[in-house]
């Protein structure tokens, strides 16, 4: 058979098996006819659909690509403001300095809505805005800008800085492009360095002294710059061993150290003279220091310029010291307190020293001294005003103090118990004078003094505590059997009084640990703060934040409850344990303390319950 032959065979030629598998494969239902089976049409909807995802997918790609470059372009409208400040490469501190604020539209739509606010440090004083400001607090509504345009803000002022140091300096601009309905800010900021200051500072003296000699110091301070400036003060920095006895100018207030000016002209030089001297402790090389600055709105001093000298102390032949309760520094007490004084001293020459004396001097302020003197023990000395005085008259040894001799005179002085702030003086300064009669037989009139030395006293709070079944009027307070009976419940009422009038106080605590056979009621009230009861450490805690002098007291109380049982009969049931109060001095920042004792069923204060607190 021809291959032409074999391609011309009909259809129904093909193999009854091939047919079969094709019925197999295509056929639900085995009714399907071979000879008919016809190529599907393809939907127009489907082909409609792949078309217009195509056409999508190609818009993303290319809405994509514009997106980046338009992100990567200089000249976006994405930041279309470009700002900075352009200030001096240093600034002189108290001289007049000017910057630029700088804005420019670097971007391609025009911008509608433009304003600025500048934050400048608070020891920059402005003198001249151009333009000037149209808000408070240095803010600008500035002009609509059109792309390519700029501007700026120009200021000048004083910087009062520390020198050396630096300053901030930041724009905080808000704008709104004129495509956009929304408000965009950009900010720009730099650090200005003040190198230097208008002022000159210059301070000279003795480079040696002795111990009690009158020394003299000179401090020159000079404006440099072409203006005149104003609010100075001139300060100096002493040892604490160094007194000041007068000065020229004087100085701008009583047992101060400094000197105000309240202008000073372009190129002008002050000078400023003091006279002291060295007290007993001085020794070595010590340093006078001055320092020169302005003074802010605050009266805070703003540091410009520091000038230091040196003088070498040399010891006095007599030396001697003050110290109280073992510390020669300030310090504070309580009230009714003892100070214990300790006046050691000793000759350090090789001559023979007589009429020494020592006067002691309490200054008060002008107040009445805290001092009891009636009880106090001034060990022979003679107290005439606020001075005590130890000579040859009252004290052996002050006669004739050979070379290398020594002594000590030890007076004790007794704080009173309470004090009316308004007329009595709640800190003492001590200060020792010594004064040498004869050197060999020569008069001298040398005096010599110590350093002074400052007691303050605490403030005189006081922990009142108070157990009572009937209060003043006779209406009960407690509940239950009184006398207490075994095996009945009796309630007492616990008063807490806190008493103050000479300074506020800070942090107030009081507490208590509760006997074991006494049980808490959980019936409180207080005056001011709270009070609380721990179940575990059986601990009572009252707080309190603060309590002013004018406020003189705060109270609380508490109900507290016992059941006797018979081993009690017969004797009085601890109530409470000893109470402890501390706060702190809001003057003084030392820590008062108080406390009291055991309150029973006694209740030596109840008048109506007397002689009925033994358990029957």
């Amino acid at each position: 058979m021809s291959v032409l032959s074999r391609r011309k065979r009909p259809y129904n030629r093909v193999s009854k098996s091939l047919e079969k598998s094709l019925k197999d494969i295509y056929s639900h239902d085995g009714d399907l006819n071979m000879t008919k089976i016809d190529r599907h049409k393809r939907s127009r909807l489907t082909a409609f659909l792949i078309r217009l995802v195509g056409v999508l997918f190609l818009l993303a790609l290319i809405s994509w690509g514009g997106f980046l470059w338009w992100q990567s372009n200089p000249t976006s409208t994405s930041q279309p403001l470009r700002a900075e400040i352009e200030t001096p490469q240093t600034i002189t501190s108290g001289a007049t300095s000017c910057f630029k604020v700088r804005y420019e539209n670097a971007g391609r739509v025009p911008i509608a809505a433009l304003s600025v606010s500048i934050n400048l440090p608070e020891t920059f004083t402005l003198k001249e805005a151009k333009p000037e400001a149209t808000g408070e607090n240095y803010q600008w509504t500035l002009s609509p800008l059109g792309v390519g345009s700029d501007g700026s803000v120009d200021l000048c002022g004083i910087f009062r800085s520390v020198t050396p140091g630096s300053e901030k300096i930041q724009a905080v601009f808000t704008y709104r492009a004129a495509n956009f309905s929304s408000d965009f800010q950009d900010i720009a900021g730099t650090t200005v360095t003040i190198e230097k200051s208008i002022l000159a500072l210059e301070v000279t003296g003795a480079t040696e002294t002795v111990v009690g000699d009158q020394t003299i110091y000179t401090a020159k301070i000079k404006n440099n710059d072409t203006e005149t400036t104003e609010n100075l003060r001139l300060r100096a920095v002493l040892p604490e061993s160094f007194t000041i006895t007068s000065a020229d100018p004087a100085v701008s207030e009583i047992g101060s150290a400094y000197w105000d000016f309240t202008t000073l002209q372009p190129g002008e030089e002050k000078t400023i003279t003091f006279t002291g001297s060295f007290t007993s402790s001085a020794s070595g090389i010590l340093p006078i220091t001055m320092e020169a600055g302005f003074l802010n709105a605050k009266k805070d001093f703003i540091e410009q310029a520091e000038s230091k000298t040196e003088t070498k102390v040399m010891g006095g032949d007599l030396a001697f010291n003050l110290i109280v309760n073992g510390s020669d520094k300030e310090q504070t007490v309580d009230l009714s307190s003892r100070l214990r004084l300790s006046l050691s001293y000793t000759n350090r020459g090789g001559e023979t020293m007589e009429d020494v004396s020592f006067a002691l001097t309490i200054e008060s302020g002008g107040k009445t001294i805290p001092i009891d003197f009636q009880n106090s023990d001034l060990v022979g000395g003679s107290k005439t005003g606020n001075t005590i005085t130890w000579n040859k008259t009252n004290t052996a040894g002050l006669a004739l103090l050979s070379p290398s001799a020594s002594g000590t005179v030890d007076p004790v002085l007794i704080a009173v118990s309470s004090l009316d702030p308004n007329t009595t003086a709640d800190s003492i300064t001590l200060l020792v004078k010594a004064l040498v009669g004869k050197v060999n037989g020569t008069v001298t009139t040398r005096t010599i003094s110590s350093t002074p030395l400052t007691i303050k006293f605490n403030s005189d709070a006081k922990l009142l505590t108070e157990a009572r079944y009937f209060d003043r009027d006779g209406n009960s307070l407690g509940s239950g059997p009184l006398p207490p009976t075994v095996d009945e419940v009796t309630t007492y009422r616990i008063f807490w009084t806190i008493e103050n009038k000479l300074h506020d106080l800070n942090n107030l605590s009081t507490t208590m640990n509760l006997p074991a056979n006494v049980a808490w009621t959980n019936n409180v009230q207080a005056d001011s703060g709270s009070i609380t009861f721990n179940e575990t450490t059986r601990q009572v805690t009252w707080t309190v934040s603060s309590l002013a002098k004018s406020a003189a007291s705060t109270s609380t109380w508490f109900d507290l409850a016992i059941t006797p049982s018979v081993s009690d009969i017969g004797s009085f049931i601890n109530l409470t344990n000893p109470a402890a109060f501390e706060a702190t001095d809001a003057s003084t920042g030392d820590t008062v303390h108080d406390s009291t004792d055991t309150l029973t069923t006694a209740l030596p204060f109840d008048e109506l319950a007397e002689g009925k607190g033994v358990v029957e």
